[in-house]
């Protein structure tokens, strides 16, 4: 029996724990070769910078020896997303990638396609297109709201079995 499984890059920003599809990374970056300029070169490809925890109004030290930067590219746009730390690369299977529960009821939903867990943690996944500004209109998430859905959404997933 063939499983489908999908790969996603699990990263950290803050206390939130997020997934990118792994098919879009194009490299994983520290500090030092990223520099500090407002864009990342590599192989020909310009990658401008995209401040995902300021976008999804999370708090987030990225001054850390873990800070990465995460190129990433969706084929119309390339961006470097700055996080805390790279957690690992995973495969998933695709029953296990859960759709987002009924707190989000809005614009989150184009920030996210879904959630999983990994290593018992409750990881979003994060919609690229969204991240990199691809979207018509891409909204930041209000101050403290993404902690919020969080803690709901651990609250209620796997709540009562």
């Amino acid at each position: 029996m063939l499983v489908e499984t999908a790969g996603f890059l699990v990263v950290r920003l803050g206390a939130s724990y997020l997934a990118l599809p792994a098919n879009g990374v194009r490299g994983v970056l520290t500090q030092e070769e990223a520099g500090d300029e407002k864009a990342v070169t590599a192989s020909g490809t310009i990658y401008q910078f995209v401040d995902l925890a300021q976008r999804l109004a999370l708090v987030a030290d990225l001054s850390g020896i873990e800070m990465r930067t995460v190129l990433y590219s969706t084929g119309h746009s390339h961006g470097a997303i700055r996080v805390e730390q790279v957690v690992g690369l995973t495969d998933v299977e695709r029953k296990d990638c859960l759709p987002l529960p009924p707190q989000f009821q809005s614009d989150e939903r184009n920030w996210f396609g879904g959630m999983m867990f990994y290593q018992d943690r409750l990881v979003l996944l994060v919609n690229p297109s969204w991240a990199l500004g691809e979207l018509v209109e891409v909204i930041p998430a209000p101050v403290g709201q993404m902690e919020r859905m969080v803690e709901e959404t651990s609250a209620a997933v796997g709540g009562s079995c």
